[in-house]
């Protein structure tokens, strides 16, 4: 809690310091419950006898320097006449229902939580909400109505609560005339109606507004019935709220909604810290829609604006609803420098910390970090760029919503919105009747299916049998889009378990480099050129072996060579020539000898490359020569004649084959992130933005398509993918994939039964991230196949009927899932041994974030700590560090540190480009 940064002058800064006082660090007496201020001075009701000492230490934390004695007051400097508050203390047995003043600062400061809320209603609400006006808070309120009845496909209810300028109701009656009700009339009926809930008000309200559906399916319920009338009524919204309704004016809106059968409800709100706003933004059920521009009051305002809901949220003991935060104009140039960013990370940040819990609770190694939607994603931002089309809006509502459109406005803002809809806003449908018994059995086949699948592809270099076309994601795509008239020359960069193995083997698989691109982005133009594998990842594989030795014999006896070096034998002798102390000008050399024996051209004859070259400069014969699995040629980057060896063949190599008229020999090289950054030490991002399009990165999108393609695949939910699912929106495939893993991690919300479980799509990506924004492949596969094992326990078979995974399932496979990442992480990465050896000597012990005591009771060493910064196994410049969560779990650390950090590491990296 902070303390004013000036003195009282009149009771009503008295009356705001003490309405500011955050609940959980109150200095007040705990039997203080409530206080009255004004010029007869300041009024203590209490639930009991209060220690005047500790009440005065806790006025003088409040007003330091103000505080004076016999008799306690509280001194101004409001001038003579009114110097002093005198401080008396009552109490008062029956201190009636709680109040809550919604922002209004009236001298009566009730300290005692708000009263348990009713039931959730039956039709969401959202609320646009603006500090400032002139932020664009209508026009987004208009526009995020209409996506909303576009993506229901279902109308929605609008109304205009802007008391000061209702521009809804203009755009109303230019386009449909005198409206026949009003927001206005609902509340001055209610007030009337003595029935609870005012369902004779509704129904006619309802009624009445059945001739109000306007173009883009919306209802709109204007502000007063004669617009040009700007006098107020003395009824205000905030009028009708009483201790057990505080929220009876969205009790009322629900009760027209339900009438009119409408998909929700959206309230634009006049501009301001005002009542209605207030009380809509407090609702528990109802989701605020944050409006502001990048201009820094409107910033500085919203962000005090969300501090003080969090505060009354805290005061409530309530908790407040996932917000959209909408930016409108934000100039382009901004966007592209991040400057938004910066000016909007005040902002962010109050966010953050209003949303998040900051208590430091101490979670187990074995116990999930993320367990709320807020704790992974607190709120949804959405940018709208400047868009000169829409500067000058037009009066006649039709007109308005073509011009949201052809602006586009209305794009900008569903684009980034839809993830809000589909989560905050709306219900899954309620079933009938479910019957689990005689769906279990086949359910059991499926998951035993996914989970044979997935297994088999947890390590590419050992599927059996057909090696299986690959999800082809925009990498892929690129690859074999790009590379259609001439031999493809790219390098694909990727962590461990990106796919860089399946790739490889599904490329050589096909033998020609045109079957590759037909398989990959269909056509039949690509250029004829034979596959031919260099280097594979033959180490722990028979399969993959005798694989890349047929490949070769094949190529060989195609072009008339003879028998060609086995895949075996390659790599003994790139092994061998790793200790002979090369330039990097040699082992360009022997990179093209290994690929002239690799068809069988004058096999273990060293210097014969160039002859090779010559032989294919003279004939139309082309090749592919495919590199994958070359770490196993050492086992650390820093080795001798590793940094030489891979810069010729990922710098060196490529130049001289581009040199080439006719490009004889292309090159696919599958390497690992580590393996670039060893051996190029100079212009890395120059190296990295040349193949960018090629790298193995995947993305949120990317995971989630992997897993309906998982599920497709292995028959289990085989009509969950198709070639289309890489057209959808995030939202849409997150609910794509509801039969796999439903929608949230607990039973699916309902109308008027809402959880706080974390979003399953958003859980599952958040459990994988690294906190750099990067994902690998295999940890899903490894997680979705031991989620499989896990068959329902008692009433799960009927309470998650309609899901293949449970959500025990998943959350018991990262156990497994994190064992066998770190386990794998030291078995390919040598350097990663000592160090992890010290975090399994102390599992159960440490938490992260790791601070500097902790670093130095393992006994991490400098060149140990710079070796898991690189591989993302810590995150951090320096200590305090925060460990990604398969590694925190697999390493056996505890998390004992606020969630805000990691929450905030986590929402960054998923803003990066």
């Amino acid at each position: 809690m902070s303390t004013p940064d000036h003195s009282p002058v009149t009771w009503v800064d008295v009356a705001r310091c003490l309405a500011g006082i955050d609940p959980a660090q109150s200095p007040l007496p705990v039997e203080i419950a409530s206080a009255r201020v004004g010029w007869f001075g300041l009024l203590f009701e209490a639930t009991a006898a209060v220690d005047i000492a500790r009440l005065t230490a806790g006025l003088e934390t409040l007003f330091p320097s103000r505080v004076k004695l016999n008799p306690l007051r509280i001194e101004l400097e409001g001038g003579l006449s009114a110097s002093d508050l005198p401080v008396h203390v009552d109490i008062v047995s029956d201190q009636g229902a709680s109040r809550q003043p919604f922002g209004v600062i009236d001298g009566w400061i009730d300290f005692r939580p708000a009263e348990a809320q009713g039931p959730q209603r039956q039709t969401p609400i959202a609320a646009a909400l603006s500090v400032k006006g002139g932020t664009g808070r209508t026009t987004t309120a208009v526009a995020f109505a209409l996506h909303w009845a576009a993506a229901s496909k279902r109308p929605i209810l609008l109304v205009d609560a802007d008391l000061e300028a209702p521009g809804i109701s203009y755009l109303f009656e230019a386009f449909a005339g005198h409206p026949k009700t009003s927001l206005e009339d609902l509340i001055a009926l209610a007030h009337a109606e003595e029935a609870d809930g005012a369902p004779e008000t509704t129904n006619f309200v309802a009624e009445r507004l059945r001739d109000h559906l306007l173009p883009g399916n919306i209802f709109v319920l204007p502000l007063r019935r004669d617009i040009a009338e700007l006098a107020s009524s003395s009824i205000r919204p905030e009028h009708l709220s009483t201790s057990e309704r505080p929220f009876a004016l969205a009790d009322l809106l629900s009760g027209v909604a339900a009438q009119l059968g409408v998909a929700g409800i959206v309230v634009d709100v006049r501009a301001g810290l005002v009542p209605i706003g207030v009380n809509l933004a407090m609702d528990p059920n109802v989701s605020p829609i944050f409006v502001t521009t990048l201009a820094d009051q409107s910033i500085k305002a919203t962000a005090g604006f969300v501090g003080f809901l969090a505060r009354e949220f805290r005061r409530n003991g309530a908790t407040p609803r996932r917000p959209l935060l909408v930016i409108n104009r934000v100039p382009v140039l901004f966007r592209q420098t991040g400057t938004d960013k910066k000016i909007t990370e005040p902002l962010t940040n109050e966010l953050l910390n209003s949303l998040v819990g900051d208590a430091s609770v101490e979670i187990g190694a074995s116990e999930d970090l993320f367990t709320s939607a807020s704790d992974i994603q607190p709120f949804v931002q959405v940018d709208v760029p400047e868009l000169p089309d829409i500067q000058v809006p037009t009066g006649n509502w039709r007109d308005f919503v073509e011009q949201l459109s052809s602006s586009g406005f209305s794009r900008a803002l569903a684009n980034g919105s839809e993830e809000f809809v589909a989560t905050e806003l709306t219900f899954k449908a309620v079933q009938n009747s479910v019957e689990p018994v005689a769906s279990f059995p086949p359910v059991t086949h499926q998951r035993q299916a996914l989970s044979a699948f997935a297994n088999q592809l947890i390590a590419a270099e050992n599927v059996q049998g057909t090696v299986p076309r690959p999800l082809v994601t925009q990498p892929l795509s690129a690859l074999a889009s790009r590379y259609k008239s001439e031999v493809p020359i790219a390098i694909a960069e990727g962590a461990k378990g990106t796919g860089k193995t399946l790739a490889a083997r599904f490329i050589v698989s096909k033998g020609e480099w045109s079957k590759v691109a037909a398989d990959l982005v269909g056509g039949d133009n690509a250029i004829a050129a034979a596959v031919v594998p260099i280097a594979a990842s033959i180490q722990s594989s028979a399969i993959l072996q005798q694989e890349a030795d047929d490949a070769r014999r094949a190529i060989a006896e195609k072009l008339g060579y003879g028998t060609p070096l086995n895949i075996f034998e390659t790599t003994s002798y790139l092994k061998e020539k790793l200790q002979s102390n090369l330039s990097e000008s040699k082992w360009v050399l022997v990179w093209l000898d290994v690929i002239a024996w690799s068809v069988g051209y004058k096999t273990k004859t060293e210097g014969v490359g160039e002859g090779f070259f010559d032989e294919l400069r003279a004939g139309p014969t082309s090749i592919v020569a495919v590199f994958e699995g070359l770490e196993e040629l050492y086992s650390s980057v820093a080795d001798s004649g590793v940094e030489l060896a891979m810069r010729a063949l990922l710098i060196s190599l490529p130049q001289k084959l581009r040199s080439e008229l006719r490009r004889p020999i292309g090159m696919i090289a599958f390497v690992r992130r580590d393996t670039v950054e060893a051996a190029i030490r100079q212009n890395l991002d120059q190296f990295r933005r040349e193949y960018a399009a090629f790298a193995l990165t995947w993305t949120e999108d990317d995971v989630l398509e992997l897993a309906a393609w998982l599920a497709s695949q292995s028959r289990a939910l085989p009509n969950l993918w198709d070639a289309d699912f890489q057209n959808l929106s995030s939202a849409e495939r997150a609910t794509k994939l509801e039969p796999l893993w439903g929608t949230k991690l607990g039973p699916d919300d309902k109308p008027g039964q809402r959880t706080r479980e974390a979003y399953t799509a958003t859980w599952i990506v958040a459990v994988l991230s690294d906190l750099r924004g990067r994902l690998v492949p295999r940890d899903l596969v490894r997680l979705l196949a031991s989620a499989a094992t896990v068959a329902p326990e008692g009433d799960e078979a009927t309470l998650y009927a309609e899901r293949l995974l449970t959500p025990r399932s998943l959350r018991t496979a990262v156990e497994s899932t994190s064992t066998s990442k770190v386990e794998e992480a030291q078995e390919e990465i040598g350097e990663l041994k000592p160090a992890f050896a010290k975090f399994k000597s102390q599992a159960d012990e440490l938490a992260v974030p790791l601070s500097q005591e902790v670093v130095d009771q393992l006994g991490l060493t400098d060149t140990e700590l710079a070796a898991l910064i690189r591989h993302g196994i810590i995150f951090g410049d320096s200590p305090p560090y925060e460990v990604p969560e398969l590694f925190r779990r697999g390493l056996g650390l505890k998390h004992a540190g606020a969630r805000r950090s990691v929450v905030n590491l986590y929402n960054r990296a998923r803003k990066r480009p």
